[in-house]
């Protein structure tokens, strides 16, 4: 195995053997903090569980409690009341968990901030409530009385044995967490936080995966909640109340939002906290959210970054730190794909077919009619410009095409087949890729994994069942890597794809875009002001990769631009709007001599 393979392994590895070292460690306590101990790996297991949607997702989970309350007491009723054995009981307590945590992200597809924040709160009341009132099977507000657990004959009574058993189940859970976030589904979920737009264009549903990321989080929460009910012996409705929803939220936010180490940490010490603290009961909570509010307040970033600032550096603690990429595309790794124009590369379009046509597009939003009886076409294999002043309608034009507006009336076809009706994240299906006015890149992740994410293939479950070899770098993420490598070489980025992509200077953001747009191989690229911002010789260097992408792979590429020089030297049909009606077309030198032009986009009379 190659020791880039082994490398990641050992770190998708490290947490889950620091959680089960944790427990072992706790033997050699006396009874008392044994029982804290266990206490803390369950905190931690919680603080590992919210990362994939507190941290990544970024959305507020105020029903932690109520999720911990659902498996506890699903596992424990069937325990106690049908005799099942505990490790089914355990698997039963985890779908109940996934089944809550996806009813609960089913709002995350139309509510979003605080109105989300919202449910969750309101279904951690309605949980508690059920547990009170259901008196007949949970014991109510008296609560209920969970036997030892029992598994292949023996009974597991002692605190030790006990202290073995929630590290077992908090490592193996832990485990699962470190690969989903390292692996492609952690890394969709930074997207989508980074950019929601840029991660729809290419293939993200974005309801989806939030609800995956609830369904996730919820699962793991419930068997936090199922393997610390026989530990503590009596479960009660306070045992997962609101108080616990609140200080769990806290985990990951003091120990670190985007790091499964983050999770652990902060879990772990503020579980710890309180027992500390137990010589100043009288000021315990005080000091308690005082620690808190000042780690937040120092550290933004959570007690991850603060020791990777002590440490100097990142590896053993943040997932896609820049060590650890740097590592894993070091010198010994495979030299970078060349493109070719081959049998695997996509076909271009018969010229008779055209790659774009605009017929009788309108669009309207209320009173203001953005485009008006628009017919535009655009021969396949061409370089087409649209230029106008703002507010002539381009945009809106350009979201039709790409999917992510409706027109009101009017029909678009992409190589001669229909698109209107067809959502914005299937467009790349299609064969349709595209770059933004404003950068909409992922800023924290790498330039590779930036492009990695535009070859699309972003479906809900493919991603999640994907996480394990991406995290360990197995065969398809090689062959998804060798994609992407190919299209940053083309661009001219390969040597830095390591980097993080938000460190890059706006010409090589703007080169960035461009890669993940071509990595899927489109035949159609729709290039938002592609040199806004940028400097002449990025500029130059720009349009000498359009050219090279147009006359080596046939490229279509419609492309809006205000810089006048950069539209006459790339393109070879030229189109104007103005007010929302396309006033003029041909070839760019004559489109711009016209009369009518210089007065519309110039101000000349």
């Amino acid at each position: 195995m190659p020791e880039s393979r082994l490398r990641h392994g050992r770190a998708v590895a490290a947490p889950a053997a620091a959680v089960l070292g944790v427990a072992i460690a706790g033997i050699a306590l006396d009874s008392y903090l044994q029982y804290v101990v266990g206490l803390c790996v369950v905190a931690i297991l919680v603080g590992a569980a919210l990362v994939p949607l507190v941290g990544l997702a970024r959305i507020v989970m105020l029903a932690t409690g109520a999720m911990m309350g659902i498996g506890a007491y699903a596992s424990s009723l069937l325990i106690t009341k049908l005799g099942v054995p505990f490790l089914a009981a355990l698997a039963v307590g985890a779908i109940a968990g996934a089944v809550a945590g996806f009813l609960l992200g089913l709002p995350a597809i139309r509510f979003r901030s605080h109105h989300l924040a919202m449910v969750t709160l309101v279904f951690q009341a309605l949980g508690i409530i059920v547990i009170r009132e259901w008196k007949t099977m949970t014991g109510g507000a008296e609560g209920m009385r969970v036997p030892p657990v029992v598994m292949l004959g023996y009974t597991f009574r002692s605190d030790e044995s006990n202290l073995v058993l929630l590290g077992i189940f908090a490592a193996a859970s832990v485990l699962v967490i470190t690969i989903l976030v390292r692996g492609s589904f952690g890394k969709v979920l930074r997207a989508i936080t980074a950019t929601e737009v840029g991660s729809t264009a290419f293939g993200v549903h974005l309801g989806a995966y939030k609800v995956a990321a609830f369904t996730v989080s919820c699962t793991f929460l419930a068997i936090a909640g199922a393997i610390l009910a026989p530990r503590i012996r009596i479960i009660d409705p306070d045992s997962f109340g609101i108080m616990q929803s609140i200080n769990a939220l806290a985990y990951p936010i003091v120990g670190g939002m985007t790091s499964v180490w983050g999770g652990l940490l902060g879990g772990g010490l503020l579980r710890a906290l309180p027992e500390a603290l137990r010589a100043f009961k009288d000021y315990a909570e005080l000091i308690y959210t005082a620690l808190a509010v000042l780690i937040i307040l120092v550290l933004p970033g959570g007690l991850v970054s603060g020791i990777e600032r002590i440490a100097g550096r990142v590896g053993a603690f943040r997932e896609a730190s820049l060590q650890e990429e740097s590592a894993a595309l070091s010198a010994h790794d495979r030299e970078p794909t060349v493109i070719r124009h081959d049998a695997a590369q996509p076909v271009a379009a018969k010229p008779s077919v055209p790659a774009l046509e605009v017929l009788g597009v309108s669009r309207s939003f209320g009173s203001l009619a953005a485009i008006v009886d628009v017919a535009l076409t655009v021969p396949a294999g061409s370089i087409h410009g649209l230029i106008g002043p703002n507010g002539a309608g381009k945009t809106t034009l350009f979201n039709i095409i790409s999917g992510f507006t409706e027109p009101d009336r009017g029909e678009v076809r992409l190589f001669g087949a229909e698109s209107v009706g067809i959502a914005a994240r299937s467009r790349l299906r299609m064969g349709v890729a595209r770059t933004f006015q404003h950068v909409a890149i992922y800023g924290d992740l790498s330039l590779l994994d930036n492009v990695m994410i535009g070859l699309g293939e972003n479906g809900v479950l493919q991603t999640i069942v994907g996480s394990a070899d991406d995290a360990l770098r197995g065969p398809r993420y090689r062959r998804r890597e060798d994609l992407a490598k190919a299209a940053l070489d083309i661009v001219g980025l390969h040597a830095r794809r390591a980097e993080r992509a938000g460190s890059l200077a706006l010409g090589d953001q703007r080169r960035l875009e461009v890669a993940r747009a071509i990595a899927s191989r489109p035949r159609l690229l729709l290039l938002d002001e592609p040199a806004s911002g940028v400097a002449i010789e990025e500029e130059r260097r720009l349009k000498d990769l359009l050219h090279r992408l147009n006359a080596e792979w046939s490229l279509t590429m419609l492309l809006i631009e205000h810089n006048i020089r950069f539209v006459v030297d790339c393109c070879v049909n030229l189109s104007v709007m103005h007010q929302g009606v396309l006033v003029a077309e041909g070839r760019p030198d004559e489109v711009i001599a016209r009369t009518d032009v210089q007065q519309i986009y110039f101000g000349k009379v």
